[in-house]
């Protein structure tokens, strides 16, 4: 029994086919689909710098932005007056930072906070948790829930408050 060459040619012709159009017969099914990522970033650098070289400085690891909010990894977000946020995830939506996962806030004055999460708002600069924090400042150590701190009148107030405070001279 012989083959014809018409039929070769065909068996050609669809090998061919099935190479430009990328046809993968092993490809598997994506387990999710969102439509709203537009841009992702590694090592992002992010600088709001003011007329009198002031400013907010954002660093990250990852960025993701998507339509509403933008995802940031190991994230350190520094602002004019000396704080410095660190957190390994963050959520930036609607002029608020979203902080989770090992927190820490610390001023240049030596205060140093520690929570599993916070929000900090950035027009009215107002950090505020519900999650236990831990305030370090001079040797004194506050320990309580729910922490609500306004940086423009450096006021702090919390809830189920044990501290340990020391008096420096």
């Amino acid at each position: 029994m012989a083959v014809r060459i018409e039929y070769l040619l065909v068996i050609v012709f669809i090998i061919l086919l099935v190479g430009i159009f990328g046809f993968n017969p092993i490809s598997k099914e994506a387990v999710t689909a969102n439509g709203q990522k537009e841009v992702e970033f590694e090592f992002f650098s992010a600088d709001n710098i003011k007329e009198d070289n002031s400013g907010r400085e954002i660093r990250a690891s990852k960025a993701v932005k998507y339509q509403q909010y933008i995802d940031f990894y190991d994230v350190n977000v520094s602002d004019e007056l000396g704080h410095v946020l660190f957190s390994k995830k963050a959520i930036y939506k609607d002029n608020t930072i979203y902080m989770s996962q090992n927190v820490k806030l610390s001023r240049a004055d030596g205060l140093d906070f520690y929570s599993k999460s916070l929000n900090y708002v950035t027009k009215d600069k107002i950090v505020t948790t519900n999650e236990p924090f831990l305030l370090e400042f001079n040797k004194s150590v506050i320990r309580g829930r729910k922490l609500k701190l306004e940086i423009n009148s450096d006021t702090i107030s919390a809830y189920n408050v044990d501290a340990s405070i020391w008096f420096v001279e």
